[in-house]
């Protein structure tokens, strides 16, 4: 695929990371000269400096043969107008990332109603949908979901006291309906096997219905206690969505905002939430509003370095469970190991949602996790995909990658190697990254070659 990718800030140099460690031919256009240098000298790609949204420099960067147009700038007005520009110079396929929910029309297929732009990713709605889903699961570090939500696949951490340590996984009671799809131990990530165990420290990924998931976290985490109190730092785009969710949840919340228009916007807003127009830096102000018993603090403003910060004063003063929004790529790499509990990557949700647009095969969701441990893919199974109609122990799946779940219409199953794959099941995949070729190719359809 030949891709060009609007906008080399942190988002457009993370997916041109990406796709040319894959192989594909990528282009990036940028006006600020030093951030087309950095993605010459640091990837393989051609770097061009300009006007995205021009249609002379589309013309010039496309050559007549791109697939694929990102666009990712900081202006949503600049994505539309590349998109459509792209459009008249034979793009087939264009992306743009949109922030403002005035230009967004249906947001559950996200269309803009713009000719030109094919597809809408909405990083910050994503960022706050993550948010509350950690929150309301115990001891959770990531959680995505698929099949229409019938599908979950959560990250956590295995804790010293719990009871499914060091036994063979097949000795293990999960719920059912679950399956420990990849531990990560280390840097290495592996799918285990019956025989595996687990130890303490692991990154255990657990794929099933959401039920069971939420109760197997439990037994890994030794947490139980969903969050009845919260304290949230921030109430911008991502800090509304996420008070508003949590409001919903009857969460007791209390809210930072500096701003103290934005304060009185957010108090007229939410009905059952403290808002205060504060900074909520002062240790002071923090334990006046009970840091010390809340059960998750949220640092949400545009600050990584003060979300990091205000979220380790938090943990230090009592708080039971920290969640950081970090965009830097420098900060996000780090985060976790000095005491966060959790650290949210809006780019690497826009990656993942770019994915599925790159991916082989009837993909109809992607997900990257974190620290490079793979990717899940939703496949829906084609009459002529190989896969289809074959038993899994009769295909040659490859050794670094699994199929966590299987779902046929509203039944969701945990295959074995009796299971046969038919046409329109959705097959949730955890592959890693040597494997992903081959599991396109399973799921493509057409002949393998």
């Amino acid at each position: 695929m030949y891709a060009v990718i609007v906008g080399a800030g942190e988002v457009g140099f993370h997916i041109a990371t990406i796709l040319s460690q894959e192989g594909h031919e990528v282009a990036v256009i940028d006006r600020k000269r030093e951030a087309t240098e950095r993605a010459s000298q640091e990837l393989d790609v051609l770097a061009v400096q300009g006007n995205g949204a021009s249609r002379r420099v589309l013309e010039r960067v496309s050559m007549g043969r791109a697939d694929l147009l990102v666009a990712v700038t900081d202006s949503d007005e600049v994505n539309m107008i590349a998109c459509m520009a792209a459009k008249q110079v034979g793009v087939p396929q264009t992306i743009a990332r949109v922030r403002n929910p005035d230009y967004i029309e249906d947001a559950e297929t996200l269309s803009t109603g713009f000719m030109g732009v094919d597809h809408v990713i909405r990083p910050e709605a994503a960022v706050a949908d993550e948010v509350v889903k950690l929150a309301g699961i115990p001891g959770a570090l990531d959680v995505e979901t698929f099949a229409h939500g019938q599908v979950w696949v959560v990250e956590v951490e295995a804790a010293w006291n719990s009871s499914v340590l060091r036994m063979p996984l097949r000795q293990v009671r999960f719920p059912e309906g679950v399956i420990v799809t990849a531990v990560l131990r280390g840097r290495e990530a592996v799918i285990p096997r019956g025989d595996s165990w687990l130890e303490p420290g692991d990154r255990v990924f657990i794929t099933g219905v959401p039920k069971g998931v939420i109760a197997a976290a439990a037994s890994l985490t030794g947490q139980k206690e969903v969050p009845k109190r919260a304290i949230l730092l921030g109430c911008g785009e991502i800090g509304m969505a996420v008070a508003q969710a949590l409001e919903e949840k009857r969460v007791k919340l209390t809210v930072f905002e500096k701003d103290a228009q934005r304060a009185a916007e957010a108090a007229a807003a939410l009905r059952r939430s403290l808002v205060l127009a504060d900074e909520g830096i002062d240790e002071k102000a923090l334990a006046a509003e009970g840091v010390d018993d809340c059960d998750v603090f949220i640092a949400a403003t545009g600050d990584d370095r003060l979300n990091i910060l205000t979220s380790l004063l938090a943990r230090q003063m009592g708080a039971k469970r920290t969640i950081s929004i970090v965009e830097r790529t420098e900060f996000s790499r780090v985060v976790e190991s000095v005491g966060v509990d959790v650290a949210i990557s809006p780019r690497r949700m826009t990656a993942s949602a770019i994915l599925r647009f790159v991916r082989s095969g009837r993909v109809l969701s992607a997900a990257v996790l974190d620290k490079a441990a793979g990717e899940v893919l939703e496949f829906e199974v084609g009459p002529r995909s190989p896969i289809c109609g074959r038993q899994l122990a009769e295909v040659d799946f490859p050794s670094g990658a699994v199929v966590g779940a299987l779902v046929t219409g509203s039944e969701v199953h945990i295959p074995s190697g009796r299971s046969v794959v038919k046409e329109g099941d959705v097959a949730v995949v955890f592959t890693m990254p040597r494997a992903l070729r081959d599991v396109e190719r399973l799921f493509s359809p057409g002949p393998l070659r």
